[in-house]
């Protein structure tokens, strides 16, 4: 059985949605290898997470973002199968996957970061690109906790997908015919997470 989930289409609409995605494409400077985290170290790692994370500020822009989630914040939740929770924190970043961008099966739930002091229990991918379309592949796997059935969930611009940071899940590999930054597939990546309670 898999994890709970939901799409959500047009989340931001044709206005916030297009801001996004003209100050990623106008911004390409600031996109740097996307770090992977264990318990031993951080550091990259392209056979396990081949994206670009945008290091620089989009502090106006993410302020919007936030909103909008925090505008639908029972039904992101709801969405998710998180039941009644109300996020203490949301954590942001702006990803672009060029040619040959993935990231291999995980979850999300930081179980591997000693002394965290919170955990991620809601996760969404709010995906961005040109269209049409210039890339293919490059979708949200979901796997089932316990089984082989999967689904693939097509990145679409302006869709929002959310589910448990439980669920075991991969981006698929994305081609891009010529590895043109703006033709890249875009997301926004966000997680929901709960204090953790003093030992």
């Amino acid at each position: 059985m898999l994890p709970s989930h939901t799409i959500f289409d047009d989340f931001l609409g044709p206005k916030l949605s297009g801001e996004l995605l003209a100050f990623a494409l106008a911004n390409e400077a600031g996109f740097e290898p996307s770090i992977v985290y264990n318990r031993e170290s951080a550091g990259v790692r392209r056979e396990s997470r081949n994206s670009l994370r945008f290091g620089g500020d989009w502090k106006p822009l993410k302020r919007a973002f936030r909103a909008e989630i925090e505008a639908r914040i029972e039904e992101v939740v709801r969405g998710a199968g998180a039941g009644e929770f109300r996020p203490d924190q949301m954590e942001i970043e702006l990803v672009a996957n060029r040619d040959g961008g993935h990231f291999i099966r995980h979850i999300d739930t930081q179980t591997k970061v000693a002394d965290r002091t919170t955990d991620r229990i809601v996760s969404a991918v709010y995906y961005l690109n040109r269209e049409p379309k210039a890339y293919s592949g490059g979708e949200l796997i979901m796997h089932a906790l316990i089984g082989e059935e999967r689904l693939l969930i097509e990145p679409k611009h302006d869709r929002l997908v959310v589910f448990t940071s439980m669920a075991p899940h991969e981006v698929n590999r994305t081609a891009v015919p010529g590895d043109a930054f703006a033709d890249a597939r875009f997301s926004i990546n966000c997680w929901l997470h709960r204090n953790v309670p003093p030992a």
